[in-house]
């Protein structure tokens, strides 16, 4: 069902907040309330613009907006109520160009839905919205947006505090109220054992170890969290380059790697299932486009690589049938990389739910939009949903240490290394991931949100930290303006 709004009713929202003005300009043939957030110096203006859509079916719909925003308001957004749930929110990105938003997942239930702005808006502040088309979709939406929690524990052991506002506070709670509602966990086999490399290149004291990740993921699930939950299968951080195996695995025949692969797998699901924790989804290792566990799991084995993602999958629906299965890839918009990989996943029979790519507009220098048309293309090619694993963004140039960090620059994206830059950009991906066809693209997880600026604490021994630089948090643990892409987001 297609409701187009009437001549009489589309007049354009052109919003403008001038301090020099004694009231704000709008053109809207609606209700329309604003007001002065600051009587005094009447610079600042809260506007709500909204209308009311009648006589409506039941079921879940879609609202799309051709909007210009020149950014810089505390809050801007677009949003539907239809008084059944959740209000619904799409915060502005900032564009000189008009630019399609999208709000997913409305249920209406008794035949009315109000569309509206929302904006706190500061002087010089603009937004104009073109037009509004609320399309019947027929399909619930839930956008997951969190982000690896790995390091809390070792950042607050060493002495980082959280803040909200200058207030200190559990880092869990801030995110939750923010907003977030699902983590990411990783699990090494054996960190920070001193006898074997590169294990010892960690923290003997062993985070992210068995019992470390265990008493973490209960502590998300106590705040309502849902899991995503990341096997390495290595004692230390694995990528593309880095996929050694646990030490406890050297030395194996592939069967007998295969089935301790297995055997692990299930034994900690089992873990994570019976003190109440069972994660929504699993993946197995952790961008392993080179493959897992090298030699023998490399994709210059197919075959091997297959049986043991094949062994990984079994293990863990014989425990948690309903959690969903991710095998997770850097470079999202490298799309022959994808087509090899998970066209081999289908050559030699890999079950998986979910295909998770990283999106770093640095690493793989490509747009958002970029990556909304690759999101696509492996929709129609593998008709798998798509939860973006990883990203990232700088909010300074350089690292609390005062070196430059892991991002050297912040790729194509227009948004400067600011804590304004970094929110903007979030606030423009946000976004990027609803305008994924059929609302197949399910939400992001953002890198180390929380791996904030501690002296002495780095990603390995003797290493500083090249993170804190595009963490949630700045250098002092307070949330930085980039949780309002959270909050004003769903």
């Amino acid at each position: 069902m297609f409701i187009p709004f009437e001549a009489r009713s589309l007049s354009d929202w052109n919003i403008y907040s001038s301090s020099s003005q004694e009231t704000a300009s709008i053109l809207f043939d609606g209700q329309t309330s604003v007001e002065y957030l600051n009587i005094e110096k009447k610079s600042a203006y809260r506007f709500v613009v909204s209308q009311t859509i009648k006589q409506l079916e039941p079921g879940y719909y879609t609202l799309t907006a051709i909007i210009k925003n020149g950014g810089g308001q505390p809050k801007c957004y677009i949003y539907a109520d239809a008084a059944s749930g959740e209000m619904r929110l799409t915060s502005l990105p900032v564009s000189s160009e008009w630019l399609e938003v999208i709000v997913r997942g409305i249920e209406v239930r008794e035949g009315e839905c109000t569309i509206g702005l929302y904006a706190e808006a500061n002087g010089g502040n603009w937004c104009s919205i073109h037009s509004f088309e609320l399309v019947r979709s027929d399909r619930p939406y839930e956008l997951l947006k969190g982000g690896d929690i790995s390091e809390l524990p070792r950042i607050e052991e060493n002495g980082g505090i959280y803040r909200d506002r200058h207030e200190p506070k559990d880092g869990l709670e801030i995110l939750k109220a923010y907003g977030h509602n699902i983590v990411r966990i990783r699990l090494y086999n054996d960190p920070g054992n001193p006898d074997f490399w590169p294990s010892n290149q960690l923290d003997e004291r062993g985070y992210q170890n068995e019992e470390r990740t265990l008493a973490l993921a209960k502590r998300a699930k106590e705040q309502g969290f849902q899991i995503q939950f990341s096997f390495h299968y290595s004692d230390y951080w694995t990528n593309g380059l880095a996929q050694h195996k646990p030490h406890a695995w050297e030395g194996l025949a592939f069967d007998e790697l295969k089935e301790a692969l297995y055997q692990y797998t299930r034994d900690f699901m089992e873990r994570l299932v019976k003190q109440g924790t069972a994660p929504e989804y699993v993946s197995l290792g952790n961008e392993i486009q080179g493959g897992m566990c090298y030699p023998d799991g490399s994709v210059d084995n197919w075959p091997q690589l297959a049986e043991l993602l094949k062994a990984g999958c079994r293990a863990v629906k014989e425990i948690s049938e309903q959690s969903k299965i991710v095998i997770h890839l850097d470079g999202a918009t490298e799309d022959e990389k994808y087509e090899q990989f998970f066209g081999s996943c289908e050559r030699y029979g890999v079950p998986y739910d979910i295909i998770g790519p990283s999106y770093y507009p640095f690493w793989t220098q490509a747009s958002v939009q970029q990556l909304v048309d690759f999101c696509n293309k492996l929709v129609h090619r593998f008709d798998k949903d798509i939860l973006l694993m990883e990203t990232g963004y700088n909010w300074n140039a350089a690292t609390g240490n005062g070196i430059r960090g892991q991002l050297e620059n912040n790729g194509p994206e227009p948004y400067e290394s600011t804590p304004e830059g970094q929110r903007d950009f979030l606030y423009s991906l946000m976004n990027g991931i609803k305008q994924v066809e059929q609302g197949r693209c399910l939400g992001v997880l953002y890198w180390d949100p929380v791996m904030i600026y501690v002296p002495g604490v780095g990603w390995q021994k003797d290493a500083p930290n090249v993170v804190d630089n595009t963490t949630l948090f700045d250098f002092d643990g307070n949330a930085l303006p980039a949780m309002l892409a959270y909050k004003y987001n769903n």
